[in-house]
Order: C-alpha cells, then structure tokens, then sequence
C-alpha cells in the first residue's frame, strides 16, 4: 500500500501508509516539569503529543524558541521512559517528534511539531495530523469520515480525514488523508546509472546515533 496523491485547484490531497496509536496517557518525567501525561503515535516517523495549554503555552510565534527546546527535551524523555515498538519494524525503538497540541474544538485544532535538532516546523505536519488521527479515535472521539483542521504556529493549515479502519500485524490502525494547499516550484528528473554497484541506495544503521552530537 503506498501513498495517493490528488490535485485539485491549487489543493493537493495525500492517502497516507497507516497511522496508529501505541500510548494513550502515559506517564513521563521531564526535568524541571511536573509529571506530564502523553499519547505516542506513529505514521511514518514516530510520536510523542502532549497539551500545550497544560503546559501554559498557546501556540505563539513569540512561544517558538521554549517550544522547540522543550519538545526536545520531552522526546528525549519519552525515548527513555516509554521508547517505542512498530509491529513491523524492530530496530524502531525511538521517539522523534513532538506535538505540542490543543484540544480540539468545533473540529479545530493547532500544532506545534518540534523537531531537531530543536526547531519548529512550518506546517501543523502531515505526520503529525496523522498521528493525531490515529489517537483520536483511539479515545472514542473521531471516527471513519471525520475530519479535523489543524493549523500551525503561523497559521497556516491542514485538513486531516479518517479514510477507513485497518491493522498492521494486528496492531488496530487508520488510514488518514491529509489536504492543504499546494504549488509547484520546480521539476526535476531522477535518473539511474546501469553501472551504479548500489541501486537500491545504501543503509548503515550505526550512523543515526551521530543525531545525539546536536543535542550536545
């Protein structure tokens, strides 16, 4: 199953790989925090959302530097206290975003997706209303068909939709559908070389733990 893409009118719409829930109100201790509680998801990359309000934030562009440094410190706790495991995907142990969320209402919500080395993305982030889809119904409070708007910390917007119910490896999972608006700014052409002795592109696993150095 791979991704769907639909372009209409400058809005381009995107069928997502499946997203699920994995802890829903886990408990986890960030340093200079109170206990916080926190939901881990996955749709792509994995996880970790917690109540921005909870936590005294509104989602402000004056907020951007503590969220970005918090949400940091709040997947590095995560990682540790709770870490994570993909049906699939053993060597997936890890936690690498975090959403600073508000609760929905009227069908809205905002994002603030921290990401590193410590910085805030520009969208609410496909993964992220992803993985907001997938713990929403999880808690009884959206179902298949609904939809959810989501905007950043510059308000800009993405529309997430429960497509239907599914599984991976009988973990109970969602396909989510993300739309926003769109435009082109290029084209470019990927090409292969016959004589290319890696093809397929390469993988030393041992290399990702080089991220920790930007934290130091």
């Amino acid at each position: 199953m791979g991704h769907e893409y639909l372009w209409t009118g400058g809005r381009v719409s995107e069928q997502n790989l499946p997203s699920f829930a994995q802890h829903l109100g886990a408990v986890v201790e960030v340093e200079g925090l109170t206990t916080l509680q926190v939901d881990t998801a996955f749709w792509s990359d994995s996880f970790v959302l917690v109540d921005a309000r909870a936590l005294g934030f509104a989602l402000r562009l004056d907020e951007a530097a503590d969220l970005a440094a918090l949400g940091m410190r709040i997947i590095n706790a995560a990682t540790e206290q709770l870490g994570f495991t993909h049906p699939t995907n053993p060597d997936w142990r890890h936690i690498s975003f975090c959403g600073l969320i508000t609760p929905v209402e009227g069908g809205e919500t905002r994002h603030a997706v921290s990401i590193q080395p410590g910085k805030i993305d520009r969208p609410p982030t496909g993964t992220c209303v992803s993985a907001r889809l997938a713990i929403l119904p999880a808690r009884g409070q959206l179902g298949v068909g609904d939809r959810l708007l989501c905007r950043s910390i510059i308000d800009s917007r993405s529309d997430g939709r429960i497509v239907r119910e599914c599984g991976i490896s009988g973990v109970p999972a969602i396909i989510p559908e993300i739309s926003g608006r769109a435009w082109i700014a290029g084209t470019h052409q990927h090409m292969l070389d016959p004589n290319d002795p890696w093809p397929g592109g390469y993988r030393i696993r041992d290399t990702w733990p080089c991220s920790d150095i930007a934290r130091r």
